[in-house]
């Protein structure tokens, strides 16, 4: 019968990952070496478990092993070529080192930079919830309404943002995602509008709802949420890129609704104010001071994606940094290079 050692018992603190003494059989039939690499592999192992909280199942299965193979891996007690197993735990130990190694070195974007887009923005989503309002932002791709809308869910009680996907569009699948992002728990489908509806009705206060890639949503959607500003004098916002107005206007032409829907929208935000100066700001965010380097990017800017192409650029020029080096032109235009999007973008 194996000894085992826990892991709590060896000062890290963590539970549920044994360290056994391998078994007679175990050390009997494999050499020395293997065993010695287990050792030092089974080791690593617990450590990358405990360090990202995966049970075993787990890392048998991130690791491409068969459960009851890593099970009697870990044990000590396999009768296989223990060589073959060791290397294949060892290559996904490598890999995950790789894997923090270039995580260490990707730059952080800049958490919140107030440039127009996020001024207007902020501007119309606290309007829409102190008047339950129905408004509709439509900026190009990359502008920066993403982050606006989560500055304001992290820095306002009773906002919410559920972002919208091809196949969450219908109303079932948009009533779906809203019971999971607003936390309500309904089992009965046909309970889903009711449930949602009170947890965003509140009086004096308010509340809103944002919702972002809203150009997906199909127009009985958009119907719905219009039902939600109606009944439930909750705020609804819709942001997403220029398809909005234009696709929604196609779809529902024919609709009895259309008027009923479009006449309800408050507000519309649809220009960027001030493109160039928001491109400034962010590239000051990101610490960049480099005169050359910065007419690069705000150049960059200018590109579809805008902001974006900033921010994915410096990311990738900021692994390609020497110690103690600062950020030019040169790095940047190398990532730019790497990336090979010029054609896309």
């Amino acid at each position: 019968m194996n000894k085992h050692v826990r892991a709590s018992q060896l000062g890290n603190g963590a539970t549920g990952w044994d360290r056994p003494e391998p078994s007679s059989e175990f050390l009997a039939k494999h050499p020395a070496i293997d065993i010695e690499a287990w050792r030092q592999l089974r080791e690593r192992t617990i450590e990358a478990a405990i360090r990202y909280g995966w049970r075993k199942v787990e890392v048998a299965r991130r690791s491409s092993m068969p459960e009851s193979t890593f099970s009697q891996w870990m044990s000590g007690t396999l009768m296989g070529v223990l060589a073959n197993q060791n290397r294949v735990i060892s290559q996904w130990l490598d890999a995950i080192d790789d894997m923090a190694g270039m995580a260490s070195q990707i730059a952080t974007s800049p958490t919140f930079t107030r440039t127009s887009v996020a001024e207007d923005i902020i501007s119309m989503l606290t309007w829409a919830q102190m008047t339950a309002g129905f408004v509709m932002a439509t900026l190009p791709a990359g502008s920066g309404k993403t982050t606006a809308c989560r500055h304001y869910c992290n820095s306002r009680p009773h906002a919410y943002l559920a972002t919208i996907s091809p196949h969450t569009k219908t109303v079932h699948g948009m009533l779906v995602e809203l019971s999971a992002e607003l936390g309500v728990q309904e089992n009965n489908p046909a309970r889903y509008v009711r449930a949602i509806g009170s947890k965003l009705q509140r009086i004096g206060d308010g509340s809103l709802l944002i919702i972002d890639e809203a150009q997906n949503l199909t127009p009985e959607a958009v119907n719905q949420l219009r039902r939600f500003v109606d009944v439930h004098q909750c705020g609804v916002a819709l942001i997403g890129n220029d398809e909005i107005a234009a696709r929604f206007a196609k779809e529902v032409k024919a609709s009895s609704s259309r008027d009923q829907v479009t006449s309800r929208f408050d507000r519309r935000l649809k220009k960027v104010r001030d493109p160039a100066g928001d491109a400034r700001k962010f590239i000051e965010g990101w610490g960049v001071t480099d005169a050359d380097a910065v007419k690069f990017l705000e150049a960059l800017a200018a590109r579809g994606g805008a902001l974006r192409q900033i921010d994915r650029t410096l990311k990738l020029a900021n692994t390609l940094l020497e110690p103690e080096e600062k950020i030019e032109l040169k790095h940047i235009k190398a990532a730019w290079m790497s990336r090979d999007v010029g054609d896309i973008a």
